[in-house]
């Protein structure tokens, strides 16, 4: 099997020009996707433990663009037609979830049906306080919301009825190009693993490396088969790593798409960047 190549961009970029340049330049290069993070503020100073990193803070900073995710992929697809278009991660539990899903199926039928929303529930409780959204119970929420939209999706009329989100009978159109957003849940906590086995349509263990996605993959697959699913149907993202031996580890544990990060502001870094991993990591 041939993993797919993703990129992520290694700051966030506003900048018109810039971008388009960057996703033409993906696209042009052959890789499969392209993933925006989401932020929609970055504290001046916070006690939350970031997860995915020992230091516990974030790369990104309060002088950083970090654009709206979904605006940005909207002009992405606008300046593409074939590169997929990732995020990593939407905060869920942020949004309402009967907005969100129109956001969503409009981008995926504008798009031609490129979209995957990557989801997450997040960690950065100065973020939830400031949008006024409750920290506790975010993965409960988190739950009912993809149970929601995927009623949106897939039901007319729909109805859904939880302890967060109710409504019903009610429609949304446009409806995704293939009948659902596909689903990509972000994080490396058993809740997240749980989450991914019911709702996933993909699985993004961000920050794991070595013998610990190995128990996490064995951990995902038991979860699917409590359920009666088949683990072949979530399909898994890895950050990239930076060898073809560990790559192919990866690959036998059933990664289907590495991603790396390239700079927007240094084409020539991201040409270079991107053919080298092509050629000494994934062999093609």
């Amino acid at each position: 099997m041939e993993l797919k190549l993703g990129v992520m961009p290694s700051a966030g970029r506003a900048d018109p020009a810039t971008v388009a340049r960057f996703v033409r330049l993906l696209e042009d290069l052959g890789c499969e996707s392209v993933w925006a993070v989401e932020h929609v503020i970055v504290p001046d100073d916070y006690a939350s433990a970031y997860p995915y990193d020992r230091s516990g803070r974030m790369s990104l900073g309060p002088d950083d663009d970090i654009p709206d995710p979904l605006h940005w992929l909207t002009f992405a697809a606008a300046h593409t037609s074939t590169l997929r278009l990732g995020t990593a991660m939407l905060i869920l539990p942020e949004h309402n979830p009967v907005d969100l899903a129109k956001r969503l199926a409009t981008l995926d039928a504008l798009s031609g049906g490129r979209l995957m929303a990557g989801i997450g529930v997040g960690w950065l409780k100065e973020e939830y306080d400031a949008l006024g959204v409750p920290f506790a119970e975010r993965g409960a929420r988190a739950d009912e919301y993809l149970e929601a939209m995927r009623a949106l999706w897939t039901a007319a009329p729909a109805r859904y009825q939880g302890r967060f989100v109710s409504f019903g009978p009610v429609h949304s159109r446009p409806r995704p190009v293939r009948g659902t957003v596909p689903i990509v849940v972000g994080g490396h906590s058993a809740a997240s693993v749980r989450r991914a086995a019911r709702y996933g349509d993909g699985w993004y263990p961000l920050g794991v490396r070595g013998a610990d996605f190995a128990a996490l993959r064995d951990r995902l697959h038991a979860e699917c088969r409590a359920i009666g699913r088949d683990p072949a149907e979530v399909e898994i993202t890895m950050r990239a790593p930076g060898g073809r031996g560990e790559l192919e580890i990866l690959r036998s544990l059933g990664v289907a798409r590495v991603v790396i990060r390239a700079d927007p502001d240094d084409p020539v870094g991201v040409r270079d960047k991107v053919r080298r991993y092509q050629r000494e990591v994934l062999g093609v």
